[in-house]
């Protein structure tokens, strides 16, 4: 006799509504470890209190663990190879500082997906040296990254006149308090400061709001 398939009933943080998570998707926020989607709001719990992601994957069943695991090692993205020819470049060009492998892969995806060009870089340091190579319309760049702060390499992108008129957007989910972002915004004259983790729509919202539609 077969097993039976397993159920993970749980309530929605956000609409408290009930739903199977084993038949839900996982999403795609900008997050190192996304969480499943409610089938009733289309919201997922990467916001939620600590508390109810413990819950919640506490009483998972062994198959749904098994899904975010592969969910999370799907094939991602290197930096972008170079050298970059830039007739190849689309416009208006984003250029992802992402250090963790799986939010680069979604941010990539996203942001392909809503037809802006991409490159992506692995730390600060080469962020650095893409931007000053290529000059995309906009940075969107993680805070706190090896080789170079993200805050630091915003502030040297700032200083060099050459590249006047890139907006830079700096993300973090650890520095999220009205004092950073003040500080960000005076030092480092950043254009944007968000807290990860961070969902397609605004994203979308996000670019669309500094850099208009995509061209044709």
């Amino acid at each position: 006799m077969d097993n039976p398939k397993p159920h993970h009933v749980v309530r929605c943080a956000s609409c408290f509504q009930n739903f199977d998570a084993m038949e839900a998707a996982f999403c795609e926020c900008l997050a190192a470890e996304r969480t499943v989607v409610c089938p009733h709001c289309g919201r997922c719990f990467c916001k939620a209190s600590i508390g109810y992601k413990r819950q919640f994957w506490t009483g998972a069943p062994r198959e749904l663990s098994l899904r975010k695991q592969a969910e999370h090692a799907a094939p991602r993205p290197a930096a972008t190879p170079g050298p970059v020819d830039p007739a190849t470049l689309k416009r208006p060009l984003v250029l992802l500082v992402e250090d963790e492998p799986g939010i680069a892969m979604v941010a990539t995806r996203v942001i392909e997906g809503l037809g802006y060009g991409v490159l992506v870089a692995r730390n600060g340091a080469e962020g650095l040296e893409m931007a000053r190579a290529h000059r995309p319309e906009l940075v969107l760049t993680d805070a706190l990254m090896p080789k170079l702060d993200g805050r630091e390499m915003a502030r040297q992108l700032r200083a060099d006149a050459t590249l006047k008129g890139i907006r830079i957007v700096v993300m973090t989910s650890l520095y999220t308090g009205v004092k950073y972002k003040v500080e960000a915004h005076r030092q480092a004259q950043v254009d944007d400061y968000l807290e990860k983790p961070i969902d397609p729509a605004q994203l979308a919202d996000l670019l669309g709001r500094h850099l208009g539609p995509p061209r044709a």
